[in-house]
């Protein structure tokens, strides 16, 4: 069953647009464009034009209904990874990626990326291509597997995991594995057992990591001399590429690393919504001469 669709509400709203104010008047790439939420507030703060990309086609048909009477918005079904080649010799003056699910996902059981709503093992971000995370759950050995959850899930008991997991082999839904995986864990737990699992499951199914690596590299190469990339992180090994790819362009010379520190929600936003308490965003600004 699915979840009813909530109101949507994109993270770190006011610094997205303050990072990028200086963008407004030409191309801006709203790279994970998801339910249109930064995009709304770019174009209420004075964005001339918008191109709004997701992977999920069903995110694609929201954002065209949403911005239909705006011809400011242009919509397209892709991946940010492939920007340079998506819009040839056009170079915006800004990127903004989100990274990570959007709520709709999220609230959505047959996507398959909650363990607390019962639904097939899929977790796909374009549930039109590629293989479901339930390949990797019920065909990977248990070595691969434990690495895996350790790599991309920074899970300190994978290999328990792992072990569970292959035992209870074949798994169909995600609360039977949000169950399988509970078993690991003895005592109760202030995060759900099942989190760090989830976590590396829809990263390793998505390739997220190494699209994020290429998504980075095609900004940078697409942006106008003196853009701005803006990349909003949701956990520690997302930030860690963000971080260390703008310190090694800062070094090349290729542009100026504008936060310091990543950006982080107030205590305020954090309560209102609780996905921006993990939120990090960090700025990069490419040379005028580059």
């Amino acid at each position: 069953m699915t979840a009813g669709p909530s109101r949507h509400e994109p993270v770190l709203p006011e610094a997205v647009v303050e990072a990028l104010r200086p963008c407004l008047n030409g191309l801006v790439v709203d790279g994970t464009a998801g339910l249109g939420g930064h995009t709304e507030a770019l174009l209420d703060a004075g964005a001339t034009r918008v191109v709004a990309i997701d992977l999920d086609p069903d995110a694609v048909h929201q954002l065209a209904r949403r911005f239909r009477d705006d011809p400011r918005v242009q919509p397209i079904h892709a991946s940010y990874a492939d920007l340079p080649q998506m819009l040839g010799a056009e170079r915006p003056t800004g990127v903004l990626l989100d990274l990570g699910m959007s709520s709709r996902q999220v609230t959505t059981a047959e996507r398959g990326f909650s363990f607390r709503l019962k639904g097939p093992l899929d977790m796909r971000f374009d549930a039109t291509a590629g293989a479901p995370a339930a390949r990797l759950v019920n065909r990977l050995p248990e070595d691969e597997l434990a690495a895996l959850l350790r790599d991309y899930g920074e899970e300190r008991r994978a290999r328990a995991v792992a072990r569970r997991i292959v035992a209870s082999r074949p798994l169909e839904s995600t609360t039977q594995l949000a169950r399988v995986v509970a078993g690991a864990f003895p005592g109760r737990r202030r995060l759900h057992p099942a989190t760090r699992t989830f976590q590396a499951l829809r990263i390793a199914t998505n390739e997220e990591l190494e699209v994020l690596d290429q998504g980075l590299a095609g900004a940078r190469l697409a942006l106008r001399a003196g853009g701005r990339l803006a990349v909003i992180a949701f956990h520690s090994l997302e930030d860690r590429i963000v971080k260390r790819a703008f310190r090694t362009w800062a070094g090349d010379g290729a542009g100026e690393v504008l936060t310091r520190r990543p950006i982080r929600s107030g205590r305020t936003e954090s309560r209102r919504n609780p996905r921006a308490r993990s939120a990090r965003l960090r700025v990069f600004a490419k040379a005028n001469g580059d």
